[in-house]
């Protein structure tokens, strides 16, 4: 290979795609939408190069952003499911800001927003992105706006859509629709995969997410440096990047044995291809010569660590807490719950008396909830609960964040900083559905997690897809609690404006896909796991007639049945799932389906190799190549027995089958 005509042609495309990018920057930005603002208007009126419209969608006259015209959403009615879009050619090398002004009045359900979505050949449906919706605008002109970031090579067709989210009854106003080219910052957030950035002199490995520039990897970019400093800014010592996990992410290994205890600052600075400008991000990380004393603290393979032991957490979430729910719920494989009402001193003894840790909630105390004005108010709210609470021995971590959009990320930022400083021995949790923005969000949490329900209207699948792209976003060094679904879609479809036959139609999992969904996640990477929710379990227990959500009863004691029978089997193996030695490295064949899930673990001397089939329609034969012979011990979880065959391990899975090997 001819290393110098390599790196002269990887320059000159740096070179050519600056000065294209450049070049753009110098022109008039132009909106991609046709008839933004609804003001052509043709003689059937309706607005000319948009789709769908009567008689949900009118153009109005009467109210505008500005201009004379609006689009006009009007339904009385949950169904009949309607939207109002138009084609539009997008380049799939780009980038784009869009968004719309809405309006909305007596609105139920999600409110007006907008979306961009994308097709494959055949009409094949693949993506978009939706940002969420304005339930309520005071009457004001509220802006919703997102970016496309991505998109699959594979896509061909592209709308630009307006519309209210499915179930949504009330008025809703759209105007001034826009569509941008747009150069995106090129570094995006910087971490490490040390907890809070301690260390006790092991190296350091640093990530950096950064925007990726048609098909010259980031590392390989010009401009790129990071620095280690002293607080007073003397440089120590420089580094160039390397690979990250993928193509949009970076990475640097510095070396900390040789640091005298204290904080220094890393700080990276990178040329922006798009414009020429550099960019900086910085954080501080501390040398240590041992760690705090925490309470709870994640280690360094992402364990949670609880009064110095490995702690997984099992969990489920929780309305209030009454005596009679914590007796029985005393009397299960769980160990934790995480409530969403403000518990009392004397709950939490309780819950510290029955074995069972707490999770404990301040995720509405933010501007704008919990009738907070400001984020002032927010702060001093969370500090009198936090100062309230945290000498109780039951809380092992702090909830803060429940699905918040990333417009808060400053507010969310700096709870977590907060959070840190008013508690330091515990971590912070969040949840979240943004799952392509995880990244965006890691100053905001220590833990990450995510919640794919699925059932009924998407495949199980859907929960480890989500699993590994929760693990992946956050780097593969935070801890990843995910939250299986193990309620009924019909709890919440009949507020949300569906019939009674959708309602009746509804279902929650059944046992076999709770089992696969439950070990889908662990597969996906999961460290810890909290179902949603017991609270639920109870809500379709009741006739709505009684109090209760359902329609149809789904009984109590026979969901409750399935979901600690699932629980009993994570406990039972919560050792091999908390353990640190490293494993056989036993690979899956190249042409292994990416809906087989497959985690390996290390204790005592043998390897523990989890395979789950995410199909629900097809079984799957899968072949592992061991580096060494290897004989099988014993199987956990069900499953056909392997056959081994010298290096070789052969696994045949029916549809949502889970089989845990032990192998030496």
């Amino acid at each position: 290979m001819n290393l110098r005509k390599l790196t002269s042609g990887l320059a000159f495309s740096c070179l050519a795609f600056l000065a294209a990018t450049l070049t753009l920057l110098a022109q008039e930005p132009v909106n991609l939408v046709r008839n933004p603002g609804f003001e052509e208007i043709g003689a059937d009126g309706r607005a000319l190069g948009w789709g769908g419209q009567a008689p949900y969608y009118t153009v109005s006259t009467e109210t505008a952003k500005t201009g004379k015209a609006s689009l006009h959403f009007s339904h009385k009615e949950p169904k009949p499911y309607v939207l109002c879009g138009q084609n539009i050619k997008l380049d799939k090398k780009k980038f784009y800001h869009f968004g719309v002004w809405v309006k909305s009045s007596g609105m139920k359900g999600a409110g007006p927003t907008i979306c961009v979505q994308w097709w494959g050949k055949d009409n094949k449906f693949l993506g978009g992105v939706y940002p969420g919706g304005v339930k309520d605008t005071n009457s004001e002109w509220l802006l919703v706006e997102d970016h496309v970031r991505r998109i699959p090579d594979e896509a061909v067709r592209f709308d630009i859509t307006c519309y209210c989210r499915q179930g949504s009854t009330g008025d809703a106003w759209f105007d001034d629709v826009f569509l941008y080219e747009y150069i995106p910052p090129f570094l995006g957030v910087l971490t490490t995969d040390c907890y809070r950035h301690y260390t006790t002199g092991e190296p350091m490995t640093v990530f950096a997410a950064v925007t990726p520039q048609g098909d010259v990897r980031p590392e390989n970019l010009p401009g790129i440096s990071l620095k280690l400093l002293t607080t007073d800014g003397k440089e120590l010592q420089s580094f160039k990047p390397m690979g990250g996990p993928d193509e949009t992410s970076i990475s640097f290994v510095v070396p900390t044995a040789d640091l005298a205890p204290g904080d220094y600052v890393i700080r990276l600075d990178a040329l922006n291809p798009g414009n020429g400008k550099t960019e900086s991000k910085q954080l501080t990380i501390h040398r240590v010569t041992a760690l705090p004393a925490w309470k709870s603290y994640i280690d360094s393979h992402r364990r949670l660590i609880v009064d110095g032991k490995p702690f997984f957490p099992l969990g489920m979430y929780f309305g209030g807490i009454s005596d009679s729910d914590l007796e029985i719920y005393r009397n299960s494989p769980f160990n934790c719950l995480m409530p969403y009402h403000q518990l009392k001193r004397e709950t939490l003894d309780k819950t510290e008396a029955a074995g069972i840790k707490v999770l404990y909630s301040v995720k509405d105390f933010y501007s704008g909830r919990a009738k907070l004005k400001t984020p002032e108010e927010a702060s001093a709210r969370t500090a009198s609960v936090v100062q309230a609470f945290k000498d109780h021995p039951a809380i092992i971590a702090w909830y803060i964040n429940d699905e918040l959009p990333l417009k808060m990320i400053d507010e969310l930022s700096a709870r977590r900083d907060q959070m840190e400083q008013l508690d330091p021995g515990r971590p912070t949790w969040v949840v979240l559905y943004q799952i392509n923005k995880i990244r965006d969000y890691i100053p905001s949490f220590d833990v990450i997690g995510t919640d794919p329900y699925p059932i009924p209207t998407r495949p199980p699948s859907h929960a480890l897809d989500w699993a590994r792209k929760t693990t992946k976003g956050a780097f593969s060094c935070f801890p990843n609690w995910m939250v299986p679904q193990a309620f009924n879609w019909a709890s919440y479809w009949k507020g949300y404006g569906k019939t009674d036959e959708e309602v009746l139609a509804c279902r929650a999992p059944t046992a076999t896909e709770l089992k696969a969904m439950t070990w889908m996640c662990i597969a996906g990477g999961a460290t810890g796991l909290v179902y949603y929710s017991w609270t639920d379990l109870h809500r379709m227990d009741k006739l709505i007639k009684d109090g209760g959500r359902a329609l149809r009863r789904d009984p109590f004691d026979v969901r409750w049945a399935e979901v600690k029978a699932v629980a009993a089997d994570v406990k039972r193996l919560d050792q091999v799932l908390l353990g640190i030695e490293t494993p056989l490295a036993i690979t899956p064949a190249p042409e292994t389906p990416d809906d087989i899930g497959v985690r390996l673990f290390g204790k005592d001397g043998e390897t523990w190799l989890l395979a789950v089939n995410a199909n629900n329609e097809k079984s799957a034969t899968v072949t592992f190549t061991a580096p060494k012979a290897v004989t099988c011990l014993g199987q956990e979880l069900g499953g056909k027995p392997p056959k081994i065959a010298d290096t070789t391990i052969t696994l045949e899975l029916e549809p949502l089958e889970v089989t845990m090997l032990r192998l030496k």
